[in-house]
């Protein structure tokens, strides 16, 4: 780790020995406002911590979606959740894949960006948006604890972007319980009636309760920067760069 700190430490934006984007990303930025915020007292915030929750960056979501057989030619894979915060285990089946605890009372999902929009689909679905596909993922999650989504007292799905992005609206159109609930409907239509249950059993109830976000980076770093003034500048600065 030594190894790896001094060579961080040493890097030089202006130049470089190697490109400044494997250290100015989206990823790396919300693991940095994700720890931040995992050492404040948060309260309502929609970015925030339940007492014992925790956070994990790039877990394996399961998907309802699977394989049936092999060549199914409407499988998709797991959806990695850029950060998920908690009451959460991960690697209990594999390195990456994240479940909830049984008394879970936290289950919120993030999606990172900083100069794209929400990727519009999947290969064998290219309509099934970021969006969709993440909270279908939440479903499933839900599904395969037998944890039913009016026990959690916090379920988010939040979208990070630029406030400049959200400013222009890049994605209110996706961020609407409505255009979610229309692009699973035509994702399981494709099953013909096997998806059915699924649907009104799982991810309906999810949907009545799910509170859907849209927050700037801006926003979040000013709320860290407001419990935590001394890292304030440390992540404008970066923050920068990453735009950069």
């Amino acid at each position: 780790m030594d190894l790896l700190l001094n060579l961080i430490s040493s890097f030089d934006p202006e130049n470089p020995n190697f490109r400044p984007t494997e250290i100015y990303n989206e990823n790396w930025l919300l693991k940095i406002v994700l720890q931040q915020l995992s050492t404040v007292e948060t309260g309502d915030y929609p970015l925030g911590f339940l007492p014992e929750s925790s956070w994990f960056s790039e877990g394996l979501l399961p998907t309802a979606f699977q394989a049936r057989y092999r060549g199914d030619p409407r499988a998709e894979s797991r959806t990695s959740a850029d950060g998920v915060v908690g009451h959460i285990r991960v690697g209990v089946k594999a390195k990456a894949d994240l479940e909830l605890e049984p008394d879970a009372s936290q289950f919120s999902v993030v999606e990172a960006k900083l100069r794209s929009p929400l990727a519009k689909g999947v290969a064998k679905a290219p309509y099934f948006d970021q969006a969709a596909r993440n909270t279908a993922c939440m479903a499933e999650v839900l599904k395969r604890g037998n944890i039913q989504p009016g026990q959690l007292t916090k379920l988010d799905f939040i979208v990070l972007a630029p406030a400049y992005s959200i400013k222009k609206g890049t994605f209110q159109k996706q961020m609407q319980h409505e255009s979610i609930c229309e692009k699973v409907q035509r994702r399981i239509a494709a099953y013909e009636g096997d998806m059915d249950s699924w649907y009104s059993q799982s991810f309906e109830p999810l949907m009545k309760v799910l509170h859907l976000h849209i927050l700037s980076w801006e926003e979040v770093i000013g709320f860290i920067g407001s419990k935590k003034p001394g890292v304030r500048k440390s992540l404008d600065d970066y923050y920068e760069r990453c735009l950069e």
